[in-house]
């Protein structure tokens, strides 16, 4: 397991934050969106930002 951060934007302001622990970046994802509740997400392991997930559906999924 890693530890993962979460950062919860709207409208490019920071509006909270989250750890969570998943065994991958790709679960890390499906966790991060579960939480997200329709905002901007950035999911970070460390000092390296995973992925940042819009608040649409799937096409809105970026590798950083």
């Amino acid at each position: 397991m890693a530890s993962y951060r979460l950062y919860f934007l709207q409208a490019a302001e920071l509006i909270g934050s989250d750890e969570i622990e998943a065994p991958d970046d790709v679960q890390a994802a499906a966790i991060a969106r579960s939480r997200s509740c329709g905002r901007i997400v950035e999911v970070w392991r460390g000092s390296r930002k995973v992925r940042t997930l819009g608040p649409a559906g799937p096409a809105s999924i970026h590798a950083s």
